[in-house]
């Protein structure tokens, strides 16, 4: 169990035992109406916080905190050295892309491959601090299909496996993209 597993799981236990002090104050002071007014509210309160806290330790464990469960991915790419030289093989193979090419056209390769790398980098469990657009913004005029989407994915595979990536590092990879499918396609309901 990590350290944030342990915490999160104190911290349910405390939020568990506020939220049923306050229901149980909350029957002595309110009528009948207010009391079940409160006790709804505080019940869909009381989801909403475990459910944040759920996610927070499963995006914890994903991003390849544990040090048990081994190397993270940000680890497995090589790290900022490892992951800037993917991203700036994967923007080559985009400019060479039939499919691709025609949105870097005018594009700042140098700026671009700043920002990518380190939002690789943080996306991958490392240290960087990404500080660009949120991907829908940045991909909103690129009016993207799939196909173009996949195209994309499939040059940074060709990019990490170029690099001497291992196969289940590259499919780690696809998957942390594809979560990203909805964002950059502009179908994010968030």
């Amino acid at each position: 169990m990590t350290a944030l597993q342990a915490e999160g799981n104190s911290t349910e236990s405390l939020l568990l035992d506020e939220l049923a002090f306050a229901m149980v104050a909350a029957t002595f002071v309110l009528s009948n109406r207010e009391r079940k007014m409160t006790m709804r509210i505080t019940r869909r309160i009381a989801v909403l916080a475990l459910t944040l806290l759920s996610g927070l330790t499963a995006l914890n464990t994903y991003a390849g905190d544990d040090a048990a469960a081994g190397p993270s991915v940000y680890e497995r790419l090589g790290e900022m050295d490892g992951i800037a030289q993917i991203v700036k093989d994967t923007i080559a193979l985009h400019h060479k892309n039939p499919v691709l090419a025609h949105y870097f056209e005018g594009v700042d390769d140098d700026n671009l491959a700043m920002h990518v790398t380190a939002f690789f980098a943080a996306g991958t469990g490392g240290p960087a601090n990404y500080e660009g657009r949120d991907m829908t913004s940045v991909h909103a005029s690129m009016n993207m299909s799939d196909a173009d989407f996949d195209s994309a994915v499939a040059d940074v595979a060709a990019a990490a496996a170029a690099n001497e990536i291992d196969s289940d590092t590259i499919a780690a990879v696809g998957e942390i993209l594809e979560s990203l499918r909805p964002a950059v396609m502009g179908t994010d309901e968030t």
